[in-house]
């Protein structure tokens, strides 16, 4: 499990502030009992990454894979890069790794001739910065980026400590941030002080019926309707504190979700009642040979032990506190 420092840190201040060698803090929660197996750092930086606006891309003829692009990084002079990405298009501002850099995966850039014609760099996608797993094209940074700079300055990134730590099955109160924040703070005599979230009520009433029947392998099923949600990008803020504990930005209503299971350590799901069937969910157990698509696309084929999260139609739309279902 990763644990991130800077958000334990939110939880109770003053438990690992920015900038204190983390060693000491990891040697305490290992004999708490929550050994830390590794200290990561992610989101720092690559020197030699910067900003730059495309001015013209061209095709060649004896190059099928590879096109040539012409940046300009604040400076007024042209630099020819070869790039295998095609997403890229005059004016977009991406980051470029100048001559010299060394990439995280310690490939060094230097100018390196295709047919005979140096590339002044490589254009950088996402992966390739540690900055997620995308890697489907260069990187496109907002229009008003300023050029020249580092890349992580000019979008305000912040290296985050993770700690990886290893956790035995009798500790699940620290299996999430907040558990794992009380423990240590407690130890350390700091005081835990999570943000309140406050809940502002509406003026109309909308529930989802839930049915549990099952109710010895599932006793409890809570339901909140929440109302005004436009689905769209997350916060950077969130999506760094995602990237850093191992998980990838999706939306911001799926990102909300996995927030406040790695904040709480409570397994939640996110459904749009408008869609949702009957309104309403059943919880029941699955029947033997029974099949459902999940969300990453495989087909499952289910036993009777396995639990499932139906609407109220009965047709299964996920498997409790594991994944939900793609349609």
């Amino acid at each position: 499990m990763k644990l991130v420092l800077s958000w334990l840190d939110d939880l109770a201040p003053g438990l690992a502030p920015a900038g204190v060698d983390p060693q000491p803090l990891a040697a305490r929660m290992t004999a708490l009992g929550m050994q830390v197996e590794e200290i990561l750092h992610t989101g720092a930086t690559v020197d030699g990454v910067i900003t730059a606006r495309v001015l013209r891309t061209e095709r060649h003829p004896d190059a099928a894979k590879v096109h040539r692009v012409w940046v300009d990084a604040g400076d007024g002079v042209e630099r020819h890069v070869w790039c295998g990405a095609f997403n890229m298009s005059p004016d977009d501002v991406i980051p470029l790794a100048t001559p010299g850099t060394r990439m995280p995966d310690g490939r060094l850039i230097e100018p390196r001739p295709i047919l005979g014609i140096d590339s002044q760099g490589m254009l950088c996608s996402a992966r390739e910065l540690g900055l997620g797993d995308d890697h489907s094209g260069i990187l496109i940074l907002p229009a008003d980026t300023p050029l020249g700079l580092p890349y992580g300055e000019a979008l305000g990134l912040r290296s985050e400590v993770v700690f990886d730590v290893d956790l035995t099955r009798n500790r699940p109160d620290c299996w999430g941030h907040l558990g794992s924040a009380r423990d240590v703070a407690a130890h350390l005599g700091v005081a835990l002080a999570p943000a309140p979230a406050p809940v502002v009520p509406t003026a109309e009433s909308r529930s989802a019926t839930v049915e549990l029947v099952d109710g010895e392998r599932c006793p409890r099923f809570t339901t909140v309707v929440i109302s005004g949600v436009r689905v769209g990008p997350s916060p950077d803020w969130m999506v760094r504190r995602l990237q850093a504990a191992g998980m990838r930005s999706i939306s911001n209503v799926v990102d909300v979700s996995n927030y406040v299971m790695l904040e709480l350590n409570q397994p939640n799901h996110a459904y749009d009642l408008e869609t949702l069937g009957g309104h309403g969910f059943r919880i029941r157990l699955a029947r033997d040979g029974e099949q459902m698509t999940t969300l990453d696309g495989t087909v499952r084929t289910f036993t009777s032990d396995d639990l499932l999260i139906c609407d109220a139609h009965d047709v299964p739309i996920g498997v409790g506190g594991v994944m939900g279902g793609l349609d």
